[in-house]
């Protein structure tokens, strides 16, 4: 029986150490293009309203012309399937499942942040962008930019929670593809070929060297301002946890899976 071809798909979920992420993988695997795709987020993480259809449809065939000459993102797909060579990379702020590529065996990866860490870093990045545009050029912004650029990470999150299941646990949402799973952790086990936390970018990187047979380094590039800790603000807690409650599930068993590795590492 023939093995398939593979490529690896960097499931990069936004405010997770998803640059990091990609320049681990290039630094393990140097003789491996990696191709860059533009996003398809799960629901929870597309933003509301036309306007940000617009703009978010807009930017994709833009980026799809510069990589291949075509604004059709299915065209874009076949494209990379007949041109890809074993052991490339696809990467994007993409969904599971997102990548249409049938003659490829896909060995997903992805890096997760605490959830709370990671909504409160999404907030400060959505207020400094907001604080980084003229005054004039404010209006055009996302309404969540608006938000977070006028108000507390309080009221970011009354904002997202009122949008109802809209920016409703996106970490699940990027991990199954906005699938209905039973149970999403289980869902990761069986269908990733590695993932960790970014609070544990050592052991994530460790076990990556070990399952690639090369250095995969453990890197931090953070492009928001330091800030101070999310303990330090007042919110909901009910809100926050209707909020995103799924995804802490699914971080608590992912970093409770990475301490038993610890362990095992430790004792061998």
């Amino acid at each position: 029986m023939s093995r398939r071809p593979y490529l690896y798909a960097l499931v990069r979920i936004r405010k997770s150490g998803s640059q990091s992420l990609v320049e681990m993988i290039g630094a393990a695997l140097p003789n491996s293009k990696i191709h860059s795709m533009p996003p398809i987020p799960p629901i929870a993480d597309m933003g509301v309203g036309i306007l940000e259809d617009f703009r978010r449809i807009r930017r994709t065939k833009k980026r799809l012309r510069k990589l291949f000459q075509t604004i059709s993102y299915p065209k874009a797909w076949s494209i990379l399937n007949a041109t890809a060579h074993e052991g490339d990379v696809v990467s994007g702020h993409f969904m599971f499942g997102a990548p249409k590529l049938p003659d490829w065996e896909l060995r997903y990866i992805t890096l997760v942040r605490e959830p709370i860490t990671r909504l409160y870093s999404e907030y400060r990045y959505c207020r400094q962008s907001y604080f980084q545009r003229p005054a004039w050029r404010r209006w055009y912004l996302a309404k969540r930019l608006k938000v977070a650029g006028k108000g507390s990470f309080g009221d970011y999150i009354k904002y997202l929670h009122a949008q109802g299941d809209r920016f409703a646990n996106p970490l699940v949402g990027y991990v199954t593809g906005g699938a209905e799973v039973g149970d999403a952790y289980e869902f990761l086990k069986n269908n990733y070929f590695h993932y960790g936390t970014m609070e544990r970018m050592d052991l994530f990187a460790q076990q990556l060297s070990e399952k690639l047979g090369a250095p995969a380094s453990a890197v931090w590039k953070n492009k928001t301002e330091k800030v101070p800790a999310v303990a330090a603000e007042e919110y909901d807690r009910d809100l926050l946890d209707a909020l995103i409650s799924k995804d802490i599930q699914l971080y608590n068993a992912i970093r409770a899976e990475c301490e038993r590795g610890e362990q095992s590492h430790a004792i061998s």
